[in-house]
């Protein structure tokens, strides 16, 4: 899995747009439905957009915000204001007010990019509000059929007010822009706290495309993307990505297994990816069996090792070519990876192995590395890590030692063969009867049961053994499953202090923007599940 830095390091994002639509300029780049630009439209549209943010005085270092679903839009804004030297912060609709303001105030942006009507949420209230209170707003260009106060500029006004902009003027900004020049303010998702800016660069975010061409023997690059827009994944896994590649990004606005069928079907998907919850909700469409997927000829998907029942699945009924890998935002994506394989075991285990750019530790609570097969957490070290967080100076060198290793607060092991397994997030365990437990290494045993396709678990106090388990689990369609054998199930594979002492079945589990299970809010509802009875305990212990 060997990274050549010598193709990229010097590139700029917006490089490869140029040489794309230098080479392939009639080549599909992005579209939605079947409203199509190909990659000479997508430079014109960025040098309009990229001109006009020049007109508005927006230069290098200066924040440019994009609120919007995933839409040719918001790349199109992005490309504009990373090529000139700004900074890129992407909103998501889901942002509630307090998120929203959060992010905006803390990013400071010159310009706000937004469609203000989104489903069936107006954001125009909320976004006046807050460019009151945040003063460094100096203009919101409103995208689509948006209604916003008359102060705003619409789309077609902003890019009408670019004509003194020449193209020497956006020649001599894109010259002034280095591959090392943040690019992009990717906001974590804040469950320990309020979300934090990860600041990326340019060859951060183009040196993942690489990674992910090295991984897959697919040439012609066709992807959905339905990933919010303020997430690694969609900005960088797939957006970058097919503009790397010279593919072909296909958006859609709201993530729905039906349509995902028939745009696979219809415009020759040929990468698909995802967390697990996304194929599985796929695989599990009754459109699935009836749907023409030939196209496909990879499988990608991140956020740790899937189940076997779903692997094997997606390797028997659509394609034996699956990569994965173990990603994060402040590494702005891959730092371990499994090529292309159908090696069920592996994908099901494990991340991968350290790719050939990535230098990366497992250390226990004093700094000192760990045996193998041992736990400890993630220190990654490489050109790629994020600046910094922004404007976060102490949480920048809480993340980041004095010897340029980032503290991912993951924890894994090595096993013999080198590959790495995840085990949880630090912030994720809890201490049963004095041991440290981890909940993805139970997750992933729960996931290996034949009948259940998700399982998520949190520690709750419990009055004997300080914590212990609390699982929810999503049985596979029509199997049924009950607390007593996902019990005895697991004792064939854990450790006893280990083994969940709830487990309660659900339909479905509730999902943050990314699809992934909302450990917070399921936390909180274990914690309100279990509360009357160790109350109830409490009482009858005093009594006694």
């Amino acid at each position: 899995m060997k990274v050549d830095p010598a193709q990229f390091k010097d590139k700029r994002i917006s490089d490869y747009l140029y040489h794309h639509a230098g080479e392939t300029p009639e080549k599909e780049a992005v579209g939605i439905g079947d409203d199509m630009l190909s990659y000479a439209a997508l430079l014109d549209r960025v040098e309009d957009c990229a001109r006009a943010l020049l007109a508005l005085g927006i230069g290098k270092g200066d924040r440019v915000a994009t609120l919007s679903p995933p839409h040719p839009d918001y790349f199109i804004i992005l490309l504009a204001t990373t090529a000139i030297g700004g900074i890129w912060v992407g909103l998501n609709p889901r942002y509630t007010r307090t998120e929203l303001e959060h992010v905006i105030s803390d990013s400071e942006p010159s310009a706000i990019f937004a469609r203000t009507r989104i489903g069936n949420r107006q954001h125009h209230e909320e976004l006046h509000y807050i460019r009151e209170k945040v003063r460094s707003i100096r203009h919101v260009i409103t995208l689509g059929d948006s209604v916003m106060s008359p102060s705003a500029w619409s789309w077609k006004e902003f890019l009408g007010n670019s004509g003194g902009i020449g193209n020497d003027d956006l020649e001599n900004a894109r010259n002034g822009v280095t591959s090392r020049d943040a690019a992009l303010i990717i906001y974590t998702s804040g469950t320990t706290g309020r979300p934090k800016g990860a600041v990326l660069h340019h060859y951060g975010a183009i040196r993942h495309a690489h990674v992910q061409m090295s991984l897959r023997s697919s040439d012609a690059v066709r992807m959905i993307n339905a990933y919010p827009i303020n997430h690694i994944a969609g900005v960088i896994a797939v957006s970058v990505y097919c503009l790397v590649a010279g593919g072909t990004d296909y958006y859609l606005e709201k993530f729905d297994p039906e349509t995902v069928l028939r745009i696979i079907q219809e415009k020759r998907i040929t990468v698909w990816g995802g967390v697990p919850v996304m194929l599985q909700s796929v695989l599990d469409h009754p459109d699935f069996s009836g749907t023409d997927l030939s196209s496909i000829n990879e499988i990608s998907y991140s956020g740790g090792a899937s189940s076997k029942p779903l692997l094997e699945r997606l390797c028997s009924e659509i394609c034996p070519a699956i990569t994965s890998m173990y990603a994060l935002t402040e590494a702005a994506g891959a730092a371990t990876a499994i090529p292309s394989t159908d090696d069920i075991d592996l994908l099901s285990q494990s991340v991968g192995k350290p790719l050939a750019d990535c230098g990366l530790r497992l250390v226990d609570e004093r700094g000192k590395e760990v045996r193998k097969g041992e736990p400890g957490e993630i220190l990654l070290r490489g050109p790629f890590i994020m600046k910094e967080y922004w404007r976060l100076p102490e949480a920048t060198a809480q993340a980041i030692d004095n010897d340029g290793w980032l503290h991912t607060k993951d924890v894994a092991v090595e096993r013999d063969d080198g590959n790495i397994v995840l085990v949880g997030r630090l912030s994720d365990m809890y201490k049963s009867g004095g041991y440290n437990v981890y909940p993805k290494e139970i997750e992933q045993v729960l996931e290996s049961h034949p009948a259940v396709v998700l399982a998520c678990v949190v520690g709750v106090p419990d009055p004997v053994y300080g914590e212990v388990g609390y699982a929810y689990v999503t049985p596979a369609p029509g199997q049924s499953v009950d607390e007593q054998s996902l019990q005895d199930y697991s004792r064939l594979h854990l450790a006893g202090y280990k083994i969940p002492k709830h487990v309660v079945m659900k339909t479905s589990l509730p999902l943050l923007p990314t699809n992934k299970p909302d450990k917070r809010r399921l936390k909180d509802m274990a914690a309100a599940a279990v509360e009357p009875v160790s109350r109830a305990t409490q009482i009858q212990n005093q009594t006694r």
